[in-house]
């Protein structure tokens, strides 16, 4: 499934190198540089040079048909979220849920969101090839999705508060039909909504459209302008969208033809990443999202929940006033003080002594071989308006008092005026000491002169210049740099950071990339799964660098989880009594099963953390229980072992080889643990006996079992576990040891 993304121009020609994508899969362009061509242009743009770079020699009506596509719109200029302008708000870098299990610690915005459009995708009919979607949003659902209708159009919303509503865009559909739009709306007033909701149902836009072959031409040609290949401004969801339903808002006689289906995402949740402050607040909203702590394995406890600190090196002290504090591929020294309200990110290591106010923050970006620009902003800046305005506001206050503070003039400030986004004021420098000292005379310390007199004589550069040239191989190296040490860092305070909960198979290729120690085996007393992941984990690693003794340590950690399964066991220790006259046979049977849904979920190790949620169907073959247990007296005192089915036959003659159970493959290693947990082993018995022939005198007979499986070992029908009960349950009579169903489903695990 191809991944098309409109990106800003300057990380199409390295995106694939840093984020590690092959180019079949993922083919990214940009928006023609200064024009603006709207969602819907920009489809028609972003397709057409898709088709162009792979399959120029097809039509585009075949070549649109081909394949299922995902399109991303993720360019702009990022005026709202400065700090991620120049790599694009889409690779936002997203902390860990401290709730979750599995995710990568080099998780973004990107990764996060593709799951459920491929889930999407791969659930669309025949004919819907195209989703679009917006680079700036997180959109979760983990409940299963509805079948997806074979319209022309469909559109997933969500249902909301009207008051969220008011901002958005607005699908509208008679409450009779309510998965038929209506009509669309952009950004209705609360006045509208209210006049609706007697006759009709609204959901709002969540930016998730799937359009038909039919439907993407029609697009298409609505972005064209008449009789030529040059694309106009077109919106799709203002424009291209109000032209949409059974009562359209605007007449366009192909668009309203289009059949449009409205589907409510299950159990959805949104979440917007277009402005500063939403980096902050939707990420507290994901972490807020679960507070039941048994679903949390790390037990840190910050001093206000909107602290988020990622790829970093920080070395000062956070209390609760350090409130919406954001700090990514930073080195934020001892000698920082810092406030709320603050996003740092690109701070390269530094030895500065800074005051950082309330509000203001620091974006600091590498720029060709060597040099950095400093850009200071203030959390609430839009980078919009003339610099000569008082409207205009740079670092919370207005531009003009900006200056006036710091004794500079319209003169040495070179370059446009007319907008801040394009104004020249970021000073462009080599050297990390002088980068501090600007930072500081350009927010906190206005009479600093040696700031000024640096300012001045540096070379700068504008918002728009910085995301042009920004050296992102050299963003990312020194994100990596501070990775590296977070991994030292979380290995080493496992108990307290979310290490064990993260994805484990990253984790152990990011210890190899980056050539760090192997960690160090947990102490006993820590907890148990923490002990299971840890020797995994060092098993992987040891596996990746080649290292013989990888498998030592993954039989330890089955060790570990065997002896973590059979430690309740350990105590319940049985004395196992003849319960059948000698001339008697216990004969159990049991069918076997086809897993319907949930498979796997009740195994450990998963369970012990997740619990087990299956659906089975117990089935039988030509009308008969196909698994069967036979078991009976023998005069001898030592226990023989059959099956028919696999014509195999053991004599057990000695504890030792009745606890020789963990051969895989082996036809009775299910019957030596099921006997082991009847208590004819020490570790289990009641009783001490010198010998198992002593212990078998004591209960007065030897034991002979047969097994018949008629259905083949590996067949999915669940013939191992189900056997193992059927097994322990006949033992269970036979030694007269009174366990219920419940019991022998816990030695069955």
């Amino acid at each position: 499934m191809q991944k098309l993304l409109s990106l800003p121009p300057n990380l199409i020609h390295c995106f694939h190198e840093l984020e590690e994508v092959n180019h079949t899969d993922w083919f990214c362009t940009s928006d023609p540089i200064g024009s603006k061509l709207g969602s819907g242009g920009g489809t028609t743009w972003l397709l057409q040079a898709c088709h162009q770079a792979f399959a120029p020699q097809k039509s585009f009506g075949n070549w649109i048909g081909d394949e299922k596509r995902i399109l991303l719109h993720a360019g702009g200029q990022s005026r709202r979220l400065p700090s991620y302008g120049p790599s694009g708000k889409i690779l936002t870098p997203i902390p860990i849920f401290s709730w979750e299990r599995g995710q990568k610690l080099g998780q973004n915005l990107l990764s996060l969101q593709l799951p459920l459009y491929e889930r999407i995708m791969n659930q669309a009919p025949a004919g819907l090839n195209t989703l679009i979607a917006s680079g700036d949003v997180y959109i979760r659902s983990e409940k299963p999705l509805q079948d997806i209708p074979n319209a022309d159009v469909v559109c997933y919303g969500l249902w909301v508060n009207p008051s969220l509503a008011t901002h958005h865009g607005v699908f509208v559909s008679d409450r009779k039909k309510p998965e038929v739009l209506d009509f669309m709306l952009q950004k209705p007033s609360l006045e509208e909504l209210e006049g609706l909701s007697k006759t009709h149902l609204f959901l709002m836009d969540i930016g998730i459209w799937i359009l038909s072959d039919r439907a993407i031409e029609v697009l298409m040609k609505r972005s064209l302008k008449e009789g030529t290949n040059d694309i106009n401004y077109y919106d799709l969801y203002s424009d291209y969208g109000l032209a949409l339903g059974e009562h359209p808002k605007t007449e366009d006689e192909e668009i309203n033809q289009l059949s449009v289906a409205i589907l409510p995402l299950p159990g959805g949740e949104f979440y917007h990443y277009g402005t500063s402050h939403e980096l902050i607040s939707s990420t507290l909203a994901i972490q807020d999202k679960v507070r039941d702590q048994r679903r949390i394995m790390h037990r840190k406890v910050k001093p206000n929940p909107a602290i988020f600190i990622q790829n970093s090196i920080t070395q000062v002290s956070l209390s609760a006033d350090n409130a919406n504090l954001w700090i990514e591929n930073s080195h934020v020294g001892k000698g920082w003080k810092l406030g709320s309200r603050q996003i740092i990110t690109g701070v390269p290591e530094n030895q500065w002594n800074i005051n950082l106010p309330d509000g203001v923050c620091i974006d600091i970006i590498p720029i060709g071989d060597n040099d950095f620009v400093a850009r200071p902003y203030g959390l609430d800046d839009v980078f919009k308006g003339a610099l000569d305005k008082s409207t205009t506001t740079y670092l919370n206050i207005p531009f003009t008092r900006w200056m006036e503070e710091r004794g500079i003039t319209w003169e040495d400030i070179k370059g446009r005026t007319d907008d801040l986004q394009s104004a020249s004021i970021f000073p462009k420098v080599t050297s990390v000491e002088n980068l501090g000292i600007l930072v500081r005379w350009m927010t906190s310390e206005p009479q600093l002169e040696e700031g000024k007199k640096r300012w001045l004589k540096a070379e700068k550069v504008s918002a728009d210049e910085i995301s042009a040239g920004a050296n992102l191989k050299r963003l990312y190296e020194q994100r990596n740099a501070f990775r590296k040490e977070n991994w030292k860092g979380l290995a080493a305070n496992y108990e307290k950071s979310v290490f064990y909960q993260l994805n484990l198979l990253d984790a152990a290729n990011e210890f190899v990339r980056f050539n760090l120690d192997t960690p160090d085996v947990l102490q006993e007393d820590a907890a148990p799964m923490l002990r299971i992941h840890n020797r995994m984990l060092r098993a992987r690693i040891m596996k990746l660098r080649e290292d013989k003794d990888c498998a030592k340590e993954e039989q330890a950690a089955f060790q570990l989880l065997r002896d973590g399964l059979l430690g309740v066991m350990n105590e319940r220790k049985s004395h196992p009594t003849l319960n059948v006259y000698s001339d008697q046979i216990v004969w159990s049977r049991s069918p076997v099963r086809i897993d319907v849904a949930g498979g796997w979920t009740d195994t450990p190790p998963y369970s012990l953390y997740s619990g087990g949620s299956v659906v089975n169907l117990a089935i039988e073959l030509n009308g008969q229980p196909p698994l069967q247990v036979y078991v009976k007296p023998c005069k001898e005192y030592h226990i023989t072992l059959r099956s028919i089915d696999m014509g195999a036959m053991e004599v057990i003659r000695n504890y030792e080889e009745l606890q020789d159970y963990k051969k895989v493959g082996s036809p009775f290693s299910i019957p030596k643990a099921a006997l082991t947990l009847a208590g004819f082993a020490p570790a289990f018995s009641t009783e001490s006996y010198p010998s198992l022939a002593k212990q078998l005198e004591a209960f007065g007979s030897g034991i002979e079992i047969t097994l018949l499986a008629a259905i083949p070992a590996g067949s999915g029908l669940g013939t191992s576990s189900i056997l193992a009960s059927t097994v322990l349950g006949a033992i269970n009579d036979f030694c007269g040891l009174a366990w219920d169903k419940n019991d022998i489903c816990s030695y069955t695990l």
